[in-house]
């Protein structure tokens, strides 16, 4: 009797038919020991599999863990990233799970092919993938749901059946991904009929990373805004791109940012730009920033006052691969604009009979 994953196995043999040469016929009890081996192979893969998709949800990742289930070479390869070898595969899948504030992966039997001391193994699963800060239970607009199949091979070893590789194939997904998912390994994207794609999310495929997001953003910022280059906008703006709120909407393209490069030029020096925060999440991403100028030229029907300002904002983007398409702002233009006509100083309450009405600011 031998024992592995929880199924006792019992080794049944015959003796050779007696008087003849050659091998002994196959015998019903060696028939039931090979099944009762196929049984076993079968359990202990199911098991495999169960445990790898229960600790998806609750952990932990580390070393014991990748050991549990992993072959020294195992190959991941998942939609936000892949990993070879089991050095590293628990702070890999620990990173994907982080982004996330809780998760839900419900899978369907495994179909298993034997073939000696291998096995392919696949299985269907339906993932949600709650953000952080959702309530609970999560609106629907809370959390990023997927469908798809995970296609592995397991080996036997020494310690038992190990997952040698694993490759999940998204089929469908709804919901907003987590911030700083921007791009997907297109082998991943696809149906269970291999020759067959599924459409991906427009922009999806072809997405500009987080990084490149922020670094663009920053050279719009740096070369345009600080230092008075339009060239910017032809190389980081779509032909069509909309500068929502600003100046004047009925302007598209490069030349609606270019508009809003010239005015700022125009009404200050020594302009410097600081963003303040950046964020980002798949097409969209968000930069809180502060200027820095002297008032030498007329801004919000101003004249100029020759004050040292600092104007904040919030300013959202919508990209289109590495271009931004759209511009949304929310500028603190009052607060500036109360400043200027005071003569430098704070403005005070922002509703009447609110806390310091009636009192002058300090000088």
């Amino acid at each position: 009797m031998t024992e592995g994953s929880g199924v006792q196995c019992f080794i049944l043999s015959t003796r050779p038919s007696e008087g003849g040469g050659g091998l002994p016929a196959e015998s019903p009890l060696d028939q039931i020991a090979e099944q009762v081996r196929t049984l076993s192979d079968r359990a202990s893969l199911s098991e495999l599999v169960d445990r790898y998709m229960v600790t998806l949800d609750e952990g932990p990742f580390d070393d014991d863990w990748a050991k549990s289930l992993f072959t020294e070479d195992i190959s991941l390869v998942f939609p936000v990233g892949s990993h070879q070898g089991i050095a590293g595969a628990a702070d890999f899948t620990q990173k994907i799970m982080n982004r996330w504030e809780r998760t839900h992966h419900h899978g369907s039997g495994t179909v298993i092919e034997l073939d000696g001391d291998r096995a392919s193994i696949s299985w269907s699963l339906i993932a949600s993938h709650v953000h952080f800060g959702s309530p609970r239970p999560p609106a629907p607009t809370s959390y990023f749901q997927l469908g798809g199949r995970f296609d592995g091979v397991a080996q036997r070893t020494p310690r038992g059946w190990r997952i040698k590789s694993l490759k999940l194939r998204i089929v469908w997904s709804t919901g907003a991904v987590p911030s700083g998912v921007t791009s997907v390994d297109a082998t991943t994207v696809e149906s269970s009929t291999e020759h067959m794609t599924v459409p991906q999310k427009k922009g999806m495929a072809d997405m500009a990373s987080a990084e490149r997001q922020k670094e663009i953003v920053e050279e719009i910022f740096r070369e345009g805004l600080t230092n008075g280059d339009l060239s910017v906008a032809d190389k980081h703006l779509t032909a069509d791109f909309k500068n929502n709120g600003s100046h004047d909407d009925s302007m598209r393209g490069p030349e609606a940012f270019k508009h809003t490069i010239r005015i700022q030029q125009s009404a200050f020096s020594d302009i410097k730009y600081e963003i303040l925060d950046f964020v980002s999440q798949g097409d969209r991403a968000a930069a809180r920033w502060v200027m820095y100028g002297r008032h030498t030229g007329p801004f919000l029907g101003v004249q100029p006052t020759g004050l040292e300002v600092e104007h904040n904002a919030i300013i959202w983007f919508r990209f289109e691969g590495e271009k931004i398409a759209e511009r949304w702002g929310i500028v603190d233009n009052f607060t500036t604009y109360r400043f200027l006509t005071s003569g430098g100083k704070p403005g005070g309450p922002l509703t009447p009979g609110g806390p310091g009405a009636g009192k002058p600011g300090p000088a």
